[in-house]
């Protein structure tokens, strides 16, 4: 018998197709590997918070978001009549906020995403707890960061709730004019 090792990020791929079998959700194909942090990341909450993410776009059609925009940032209110995804939607934001001041990146291969996280001592986000879901208010002072969380906000988060996994497999541009 021959043994192959495999690198974080395929054993993480692996690990969330399995996890998600064994916790009875929809059969759907798990997100790539690209979506990962880098291979070389320590990250103990990487798969934890994959699967809520998951959850998230399964369930998509569930899911209700809207945006206002600001000179100095964005307001989106993210809901569900569903309460249990209702509750997802607001462990899912709790994570990505601690993500974000950790500077913990997800999705590193995915422009956008790599940007943000690349400026994420520069946002402020505040988050209100709404009875269906929350409501994320995300500033900053500096005007290249507003233009990534303007794009966030639309380009990828709502997009996600619109397209679902499908869409997400897709990676996010830039935002125009991003100086980069």
């Amino acid at each position: 018998m021959s043994h192959r090792t495999c690198s974080r990020r395929e054993f993480l791929a692996v690990a969330a197709v399995l996890l998600t079998a064994c916790g009875q959700r929809p059969r759907n194909q798990p997100l790539p590997a690209w979506m990962l942090t880098p291979d070389n990341a320590e990250d103990p909450d990487l798969v934890r918070d994959m699967l809520v993410i998951q959850d998230l776009l399964v369930r998509h059609g569930e899911i209700r978001r809207e945006v206002q925009h600001y000179s100095y940032g964005i307001r989106a209110t993210t809901t569900s009549p569903a309460a249990d995804l209702a509750a997802r939607i607001r462990e899912h934001v709790d994570q990505m906020r601690s993500r974000l001041r950790r500077g913990a990146a997800i999705r590193q291969e995915d422009p956008l995403f790599a940007a943000v996280f690349a400026h994420h001592q520069a946002v402020d986000l505040q988050v209100e707890r709404l009875p269906g879901g929350v409501r994320v208010t995300e500033v900053s002072d500096d005007p290249v960061t507003v233009m990534l969380l303007r794009q966030h906000a639309v380009h990828a988060v709502s997009e996600f709730v619109a397209g679902g996994i499908d869409r997400a497999r897709q990676p996010t541009p830039l935002p125009p004019g991003y100086p980069g």
